[in-house]
């Protein structure tokens, strides 16, 4: 693997470690608020593996031919995601808890099918051909991110010591542009979409993955008290899926490297 690549992974994975320790010391983990130490340290090294992925990716991607073949590891991740989304969407008509929600439903279904026919494809050992449905489902099926974007706003305060509600922007914009940015290298193929998608995936991995994954253990302890958490763990688990996909798609695009 090239070193950049391998020293931002790496640094993605420090982050998910501090993550972890912070949530067991120093956040709360219903309002996201610190409680220990100072706030700016948690926004320097999520900036600090934003910075690194979009610096590596603009300068190791290339040509991401090497995603227009036959991909386990990605049809494992894309399935994932698909399968947690629509869990997500039906336990969320079990416990629907206002509008929102029910906006998701139908968004996550649309989402599941996108990645489906993502992970479909990428099995598939014949002729490549570009994931059914066309870029119109790539395109409705990243909405539900947008939409996870617009309700950080809507549904919490605004507050820079609010960490976990305030990183899951950064989140969702990684997931949104990593998945804008596979649908144009898929279906609208030009070598200068590899520099794009290395970048998105290395800081979805970062993100959507290393730190979303601590937070999703701790939800996965508490739903065992109150199970209307588990639309939430679901969500929490499809986005780390994202993520994963994210790194997989990064790893695919610096292969072609000259």
């Amino acid at each position: 693997m090239d070193p950049l690549i391998l020293f931002s992974i790496l640094l993605s994975v420090i982050l998910g470690i501090l993550r972890g320790a912070d949530l067991a010391w120093g956040t709360d983990p219903v309002t996201g608020l610190c409680v220990v130490g100072s706030v700016w340290w948690r926004y320097l090294l999520l900036a600090a593996v934003v910075l690194a992925a979009v610096l590596t990716g603009r300068s190791r991607g290339k040509d991401p031919a090497a995603l227009c073949t036959r991909k386990p590891g990605g049809a494992a991740a894309a399935f994932a995601a698909a399968v947690c989304f629509l869990a997500a969407a039906a336990v969320r008509l079990l416990f629907p808890a206002g509008f929102a929600d029910l906006v998701r439903i139908p968004l996550g279904v649309l989402c599941a099918c996108w990645l489906s026919a993502l992970g479909s494809r990428w099995l598939t050992a014949k002729e490549w051909k570009a994931p059914a449905g066309g870029i119109l489902l790539a395109v409705a099926g990243s909405v539900l991110f947008y939409w996870n974007l617009l309700m950080r706003f809507m549904e919490n305060s605004s507050s820079w010591h609010r960490v976990t509600q305030t990183a899951m922007v950064w989140q969702m914009l990684a997931a949104l542009l990593l998945l804008s940015a596979l649908a144009r290298a898929l279906y609208l193929p030009k070598p200068e979409n590899g520099s794009t998608l290395c970048a998105a995936g290395l800081a979805a991995f970062g993100l959507c993955l290393c730190w979303e994954l601590p937070r999703t253990v701790q939800l996965a302890l508490a739903v065992t008290a109150d199970v209307t958490l588990l639309p939430e763990l679901l969500g929490a688990l499809g986005l780390c899926a994202v993520g994963a996909l994210g790194g997989i798609c990064a790893a695919g695009c610096a292969k072609l490297r000259a």
